[in-house]
């Protein structure tokens, strides 16, 4: 039977370069390497996402909800809760994972209604597999526009939906305005993705990250949105609850 929420938020998240990685190459070992270092980035996207739902949510207090769908494809996700930071908190955790394990990340958090209709395999014939996961509504179109919006940049951009829900408990605490220049129909704030005492350290390790790699010159305006976001975090002398100190950087 199709599970209806009257109102969810939804995160989408999208492993971002991987036409890049998989481009045609002039060489058969540069082609193995390309395709090693995809299946590399999307094994540990997976298994971030697994620790993130299976274990850090896990912990959390009983007054953030945990989320109750979790669609999972190759390079990208949906997660879907009935509260803001039922998503909020596992963008968190994924963005902060991405960058500590080196593989470029990027999210939308959208609101609205939501049903899921139905979800299954079968096998049709030998060596044919038919997977369906069937779900639909605001939400989910909300979280995939703000991701997909113009404001560039390895973020999670938030839709002016949710911001209509003024009222969603740590909304305002997690979210910042988007530049004037960057705010659109589809993204009006983003994700503060570290605390202002981590910006420094964060920003390094994304300047590294990005150096070490040979990218296209549009994909490094990816990584510029990135550090300048990051800077924009320092002046924001806030906590961000229910996310532990990143240690690690």
């Amino acid at each position: 039977m199709p599970s209806v929420a009257r109102t969810a938020f939804a995160l989408f998240v999208d492993v971002m370069g991987l036409q890049h990685d998989l481009a045609p190459a002039n060489s058969r070992r540069r082609a193995s390497a390309g395709f090693d270092l995809c299946r590399e980035r999307l094994e540990t996207f997976h298994r971030d996402l697994d620790d993130v739902v299976r274990r850090d949510m896990a912990i959390l207090p009983v007054n953030v909800p945990q989320p109750h769908f979790v669609a999972e494809f190759s390079d990208s996700a949906y997660i879907v809760g009935v509260r803001f930071a039922s998503v909020a908190i596992p963008a968190l955790h994924l963005m902060r994972k991405a960058l500590r394990h080196k593989y470029p990340l990027r999210g939308g958090i959208g609101a609205g209604s939501f049903s899921h209709e139905t979800s299954g395999v079968r096998t049709l014939r030998e060596q044919q597999v038919w997977t369906t996961s069937s779900f639909l509504g605001g939400a989910i179109v909300t979280a995939y526009q703000a991701e997909r919006s113009s404001t560039p940049g390895l973020r999670v951009l938030v839709h002016p939906q949710v911001m209509r829900r003024n009222a969603e408990p740590f909304l305002n605490v997690f979210t910042v305005c988007l530049r004037e220049d960057e705010n659109n129909v589809a993204s009006s704030h983003e994700l503060r993705l570290w605390r202002a005492n981590e910006v420094a350290a964060a920003a390094r390790r994304l300047r590294e990250f990005r150096d070490g790699q040979d990218l296209p010159e549009r994909a490094t305006r990816h990584y510029a949105a990135a550090i300048d976001a990051y800077d924009r975090f320092r002046s924001v002398q806030k906590e961000l609850p229910h996310v532990l100190p990143a240690l690690w950087l």
